[in-house]
């Protein structure tokens, strides 16, 4: 599976569905792009996700921090390829926040959307054999008073899923001291974390190309 991840970004599968036909999906039928751009109001950060998206052709990208109210068709041409038009996008707040997950139709169709502050899930049934999966788009607060609604939302979002389910994006929180580039760890929100992808029998996929 190609996945195009900067920092803290993150990926997980339900494991109760993790069979081989699944991992025969993810690994041949399908590819995965997720990147927090960190806003896409210049013309030259657009032209960088642009160019990944080309060079990288994923069926699937979900890009964080859009920092965008409304996406116009001008505005979603300079940086979705022609082959990714097909997108799902919840608004940011002003300049903060903003989830946009886009899809490649000649391979897949989105038979559901479900938008939250938090997360953008669809529901994705494959064109070549009718299988089908749900694909969450993260993008968890920063501040320390809103990660505990965060993972009580991702909990609750949990029971409304069923089937393959794949959660991708930037949970701005870390598992364990490794995870970070500085001294500082949090470990009550890293053992709240954990116990989450326990109670909800998550694994963490391994990821290529992660910056």
């Amino acid at each position: 599976m190609y996945t195009r991840l900067l920092s803290r970004d993150q990926c997980y599968v339900r494991s109760v569905f993790v069979g081989v036909s699944l991992l025969l999906m993810l690994n041949k039928l399908i590819s995965f792009f997720s990147w927090n751009v960190r806003g896409l109001g210049h013309a030259c950060r657009c032209d960088d996700v642009l160019a990944e998206l080309i060079a990288t052709r994923p069926t699937f990208a979900c890009l964080q921090e859009t920092k965008l109210a409304q996406i116009t068709a001008a505005k979603q041409k300079t940086f979705l390829p022609v082959r990714m038009s097909s997108f799902s996008a919840h608004p940011s707040n002003g300049a903060s926040g903003g989830i946009l997950t886009a899809w490649d139709s000649s391979v897949c169709s989105v038979t559901k959307t479900v938008e939250h502050t938090f997360f953008l899930t669809i529901c994705v049934r494959l064109n070549a054999d009718g299988t089908c999966l749900n694909l969450t788009n993260v993008y968890a607060p920063t501040s320390r008073a809103e990660k505990s609604l965060f993972l009580s939302v991702l909990a609750a979002i949990a029971n409304t899923i069923s089937g393959p389910w794949i959660i991708i994006g930037d949970f701005n929180l870390t598992r364990s001291p490794e995870d970070k580039n500085s001294d500082v760890f949090n470990y009550s929100e890293a053992d709240l974390f954990n116990s989450l992808i326990n109670d909800l029998a998550l694994i963490e996929l391994p990821l290529v190309d992660r910056a």
